[in-house]
């Protein structure tokens, strides 16, 4: 006969994930994982065959469930990356265990290729190329703009979800900000400019 796994695969990937959420990786053994689940730990045994192989699976889950968060409805190429940074920066405070297991448990990467996926290459072309228009500069500039960004609300992101460092979320959101402002006067830009598309 057949195997009977009457609980599917994305209910135990998504029981991990509020697991993981609420208690860090640690808490996550078999049994509570079963427990949580109200199954048995055969389901896990079948789909995952075993907790090193539903880590990897609950590491890709976890990076495609930031990734989905992390939209942004602004036309404007510069306050799209501005959002997008808040609502990364909002992981840290509200959702720090997600951030600290992906960081350390990656998908056999590391966060910063999780950070490729959020800004994947399609994506970030259009904004470059929006960045680039929307301040006149040439698209190498906007690329490294882009790129500086990315590094430092990566930084940031991973310095708040662990302790490191102690700010408010408005602090942190006005940090990122006052750096794009800054990183945008590097390349020629004003910064009132800056400061105002910002606002927008």
């Amino acid at each position: 006969m057949g195997r009977n796994v009457r609980i599917p695969k994305e209910k135990l990937l998504q029981t991990g994930l509020e697991m993981l959420i609420q208690d860090g990786y640690s808490a996550i053994n078999i049994t509570a994982l079963a427990r949580e689940a109200g199954c048995s730990t055969q389901p896990v045994a079948w789909h995952f065959g075993n907790m090193e192989n539903f880590r990897k699976e609950l590491a890709e889950y976890a990076v495609n469930c930031v990734v989905n968060s992390l939209k942004s409805d602004c036309t404007e190429a510069l306050g799209a990356v501005s959002e997008i940074g808040g609502i990364y920066l909002d992981l840290a405070f509200d959702k720090p265990n997600l951030i600290k297991f992906i960081q350390a448990n990656g998908a056999g990467t590391s966060f910063a290729d999780g950070l490729g996926y959020i800004f994947n290459l399609e994506k970030s072309s259009a904004v470059i190329d929006g960045i680039a228009a929307e301040f006149g500069l040439e698209r190498s500039a906007a690329n490294e703009f882009m790129k500086a960004a990315v590094i430092y609300i990566h930084g940031l992101v991973s310095l708040i979800s662990t302790g490191a460092l102690d700010m408010t979320r408005q602090e942190a959101n006005e940090n990122f900000k006052g750096f794009a402002v800054t990183a945008l006067t590097g390349f020629g830009v004003s910064r009132e400019k800056a400061e105002k598309s910002l606002k927008k």
